[in-house]
């Protein structure tokens, strides 16, 4: 009899822990999903790009010494002549004053000469080789003079100091990369990949538009100038660049930014439902990717492009293949319980 009441208590026990389990699995929101899908068709073309500046200079000592100072930052306005940066010119102001003291002694003793020679007391060999000496020396002081000089970096032209790779107590050669780089940045190029089944419909002249998210989306006018005509061996993309004014500066290398060139072509893209996107209170478009096997939803911030009938371009954010929730998503947050 104890045996019987013990194996009905476990029954139950079961039934009841089967019972709770339908209830949460009722209990998770019925969705509709749709997949991500690569469709062709015409739209506009988009591209992510990136800024770089117009002109990159690498600035870099003529001589070997220890860096006494750097006089700037990097990110500093400089202009052209300004002193950027000094190595100790103990051993070259010592070289020159030696071969400036040679040239004052060879300039003395060609003065005194002069007038025996020219009363024709002194032989023409002897001449000849006061002239010599007289001209080395003065070779001599003023490459040491010139040495002495290049213990000082100046900017070259006006812009901005890019980077700074060089500190006071460093060697000023030996350095794998420039001690200070100098950009121009006035006039900044947006660079972008084409592929190859698009590179034909962009020619130099074309106006594009393009958003820095950095900027909180600020949108900005240029000019396609570059157009590459040799592919990248790993990616079968060209590079082509636009060129963009800058006076305020607000434009940055390594910056990034989405590119619309204002014309369309037949290619291939993401595409997913329009109902599957929504808007969170950022103003970011989201859609809430499934997890088949754990049933789980994840939000995911995409960005879209054009609408394609029921559809919507996808520029990034999801892949080929990939479930979102279509319908059904008003009840859902990040990693919520789904049933479908």
């Amino acid at each position: 009899m104890k045996k019987t009441i013990s194996f009905t208590l476990v029954v139950f026990l079961l039934a009841s822990c089967a019972h709770k389990d339908k209830v949460q699995d009722d209990s998770a929101p019925q969705v509709v999903l749709t997949e991500v899908t690569k469709v062709t068709g015409e739209g506009n073309l988009h591209y992510s790009g990136s800024i770089e500046a117009f002109q990159t200079i690498p600035l870099t000592f003529q001589t070997t010494g220890t860096v006494l100072k750097v006089l700037v930052n990097a990110g500093d306005a400089v202009r052209k002549g300004q002193l950027l940066a000094t190595v100790d010119k103990a051993d070259a102001l010592s070289m020159y004053e030696v071969a400036n003291a040679k040239y004052k002694q060879a300039k003395d003793a060609y003065n005194r000469l002069k007038d025996v020679h020219d009363n024709g007391s002194l032989s023409e060999i002897k001449w000849v080789e006061m002239e010599s000496n007289l001209q080395q020396a003065q070779s001599s002081a003023a490459l040491a003079k010139n040495n002495l000089t290049k213990c000082a970096l100046y900017a070259p032209d006006n812009g901005v100091i890019g980077r700074r790779n060089i500190e006071p107590g460093m060697s000023s050669l030996g350095n794998p990369v420039a001690p200070l780089e100098l950009v121009k940045i006035e006039t900044v190029y947006v660079k972008i990949s084409v592929p190859e089944n698009e590179i034909g419909k962009i020619k130099k002249g074309l106006k594009a538009t393009f958003k820095v998210s950095a900027l909180q989306d600020k949108v900005f006018d240029g000019t396609v100038t570059n157009v590459g005509v040799v592919a990248d061996q790993i990616s079968r993309t060209y590079e082509v660049k636009i060129t963009v004014k800058n006076p305020g500066l607000l434009l940055k290398p390594g910056m990034v930014c989405d590119v619309n060139l204002g014309i369309t072509a037949n290619k291939e893209v993401l595409s997913v439902a329009y109902r599957a996107v929504n808007k969170d209170k950022e103003n970011n478009s989201f859609v809430y990717v499934a997890d088949l096997t754990k049933k789980t939803v994840r939000k995911r911030i995409i960005k879209i492009g054009n609408y394609q009938n029921d559809n919507i371009e996808v520029l990034s954010g999801l892949s080929v293949g990939e479930q979102v929730v279509k319908d059904g998503g008003n009840k859902l947050s990040d990693n919520s319980k789904i049933s479908f």
